[in-house]
Formats: C-alpha cells, structure tokens, sequence
C-alpha cells in the first residue's frame, strides 16, 4: 500500500508539472489530489522537490539495472527521458537554476555511464584519464543538448523528438567503441615503447 501511495503522489506531481511551475506546486495541493493528509505526504518525501528528484533517481536505478545494453542506448535512455518528461525537467530547470541542474545531470549522468561501461568493457584495462575524457565528453554533450531543449519554450513535437532521437543514435552510434579502441591501442603503444626503451 505505501508503494502504490508513493507511486499516485509522484505521479499526481508529474501531471501538475506539466500545468504550473514546480514552485507554485503545495503540498496540500498534492495531497488533497491524491486524497491524502499532509502527514502521509511527509511519510514518503521530504518536500515538492524530493517527489521529482525522487523519481529521476529511481529512472537512473532502472536505467543502471539495464545498463547491460551498449553505452550509447544507456545514454538515449537518458535522453528520451529527459525529452520525455520535458516540462517537469523544465520546471526543475527553472526553480534551480542552470548550475544546480547542470551539477544534479552530471553526477546522474556520470553514474550511468559508469555502470554501462563497467558492463561492458574491461574498464580496468581503460587508462584512468581516457575514461575521464570520455566522460566529459559525453556528459558535455549530452547535458549541453539537453539544457537547450529545456530553455526551448515552444509546444513538444513528438515526431520531431522521436526524429531528433533516431538521429543522435544514428550519430554516436560506435563512437563508444572506437574510443575505447583507441585508448586500448594507443597504452599498448605506449608501453612497448617505454619496454623498447630500457
């Protein structure tokens, strides 16, 4: 019972955020749309924010727990949520501002690519600053398309979503890959130059 009233609460919240600035969201608004005392809501989060956090970082759990498909479908992933929860990820956008969305993407970002690398590559045998620069990489990019769609204030096209999704597939589709490729490469290089040397 308490999962099925966590799961209403947030699901309430999400539909509200798509009418009305997160913080112009109440908690007794919520609750008595979810026909709920305000004790039962404070049972389960700590404010309005905690609902949304909340549910990104249970998106993020499911997204890791699947993390097992290629690091580019880990990454859509992220992407199409991001897109497909736009105006909540807008509200959030505007109530914290760009460095704090910024920072929460990152770090959510960051441990999803982790798990997905971790997977499916022996990321020990990864030299430490090319998984850094991979990283950084990614989540410039990735956090850099996502803030634009946010700050994008016209009316969601979903076939221009799904088209502009199908496209970064086709776009970073191996990319992955080839750096890691090339990062396996260039260490090996590396050290039969420096065993050369001696």
């Amino acid at each position: 019972m308490s999962l099925l009233t966590k799961k209403m609460i947030t699901e309430t919240a999400l539909k509200l955020a798509e009418k009305k600035s997160i913080n112009k969201i109440t908690v007794n608004e919520l609750s008595g749309q979810c026909g709920i005392s305000r004790n039962t809501f404070y049972y389960h989060f700590h404010d309005i924010y905690d609902v949304f956090l909340s549910f990104i970082d249970n998106r993020i759990d499911e997204m890791v727990a699947n993390a097992d498909k290629n690091a580019e479908d880990a990454m859509l992933d992220f992407i199409e949520t991001c897109v497909r929860y736009k105006y909540m990820f807008q509200n959030l956008y505007k109530s914290l501002g760009h460095e704090l969305t910024s920072k929460f993407a990152h770090e959510k970002l960051e441990r999803l690519l982790l798990s997905a690398l971790e997977k499916n590559y022996d990321t020990e045998s990864i030299c430490e600053d090319d998984l850094d620069i991979i990283f950084t990489f990614y989540e410039e990019a990735i956090i850099g398309v996502m803030i634009r769609w946010l700050r994008d204030q016209t009316p969601d096209d979903p076939t221009q979503r799904a088209d502009q999704l199908n496209r970064i597939k086709i776009l970073f589709c191996g990319q992955i890959d080839l750096m890691i490729h090339n990062s396996l490469n260039a260490n090996e290089t590396y050290h039969k130059n420096i065993d050369s040397d001696e």
